[in-house]
């Protein structure tokens, strides 16, 4: 072995976090360390100024926001638990969006699918969404069509698979619904790392009483690569470990919903894969986390040093925007450097400020 290369201090628990000083690590930003240190380390703190619109981002975040709405009528309807879902409807949409939401599908209240479907429809249009005229795949119509073959799927099972509540006579106890957390991984050598990120559900699975991460994906291809990435993939287990401290019992199994926002028909717009994870995932994952968050910490105030990862600068067919930064001098990305913008917070950094 190298001898540049130490073997980790194994993890040795997992906190909820008390240290604000620590640097809050999401999956994303880990994910584009991974990607490129480079990228990764610039990305996380500066951004090029600019008036385009992140199309994808902003299009998940909406139907998310579908997907919670989706949540809080099965607690209402199917659940029998109206207050719950009227305090967890406040919490993420305030209380006059629910309700206007209500009240426009109020004539639909006979038939559960018609009345789910005005209700999420109702949630989109006031949303914060609006349709670009060169983007036509993230569009309202696709998102409409989207959120019915969501209902479809889920009108089928809500009864086997209901959300969890804490306590069923006190409506603002932690319910199963777009839950942040804000951990630390604590190391055998006393180094701590803090990772944060949104649970979007979590859900006992009735045939086995599982207690089980319901997870939406929204995607462009569902196919055998999407379904299989779960397997191995680290979020689904960091989601696992930190959901087992936020609920305070063991959460392994996931189901995660990968949806299509531009339906084709063709029988593959929407999948849902169920893994699992053991403590040996969770070991290889802390790990990972450690090794990724040294590399931000290292390089943070020093990316002209940061490793580059060559094989990044043109992933998924398309140039990395820092391919400009890069290819610049050292005085040159350093006066780039210092013309960029603060970096936009992620969804997650910005639910764990709010709490």
């Amino acid at each position: 072995m190298p001898a540049s290369i130490t073997k980790l201090a194994p993890l040795i628990k997992i906190i909820p976090t008390k240290n604000l000083d620590l640097h809050p690590h999401s999956n994303s930003r880990l994910e584009s360390i991974n990607q490129c240190p480079t990228f990764g380390v610039v990305n996380g703190q500066r951004q090029y100024a600019s008036n385009a619109r992140a199309m994808a981002l902003e299009a998940g975040s909406t139907m998310h926001e579908v997907f919670a709405a989706v949540r809080i009528w099965q607690l209402e309807y199917v659940q029998k638990l109206p207050k719950h879902a009227l305090a967890t409807a406040e919490r993420i949409f305030t209380l006059e969006r629910w309700q206007q939401a209500k009240e426009q599908a109020k004539d639909a209240i006979a038939n559960r699918r018609e009345h789910l479907q005005a209700v999420t429809f109702a949630i989109l249009h006031s949303s914060e969404w609006y349709d670009d005229p060169n983007d036509t795949i993230r569009t309202m119509n696709n998102m409409e069509l989207s959120t019915i073959h969501y209902i479809d799927e889920r009108l089928e099972y809500m009864e086997n698979w209901p959300i969890y509540v804490e306590d069923k006579h006190d409506p603002l106890s932690r319910i199963g619904i777009e839950q942040t957390f804000d951990v630390t991984l604590v190391f055998k050598d006393k180094a701590q790392f803090r990772y944060i990120g949104t649970i979007d559900g979590l859900v006992q699975k009735k045939a086995t009483g599982q207690w089980t991460l319901d997870e939406n994906k929204t995607a462009s291809r569902l196919d055998e690569g999407f379904r299989l990435s779960f397997d191995m993939r680290h979020q689904v287990t960091g989601y696992c470990a930190a959901s087992t401290v936020v609920f305070g019992f063991p959460i392994f199994n996931a189901r995660v919903t990968g949806l299509k926002i531009k339906p084709t028909n063709r029988g593959e717009d929407i999948c849902v894969v169920e893994p699992s994870r053991d403590e040996n995932s969770i070991r290889h994952w802390a790990a990972w986390l450690r090794y990724t968050a040294e590399m931000f910490e290292t390089y943070k105030d020093d990316f002209e040093n940061a490793p580059r990862f060559t094989h990044s600068c043109n992933r998924y067919f398309r140039p990395c925007s820092l391919l400009p930064f890069c290819v610049d001098t050292p005085e040159g990305r350093q006066e780039q450097f210092e013309q960029m913008q603060e970096a936009s917070q992620s969804p997650s950094e910005k639910a764990v400020q709010e709490t």
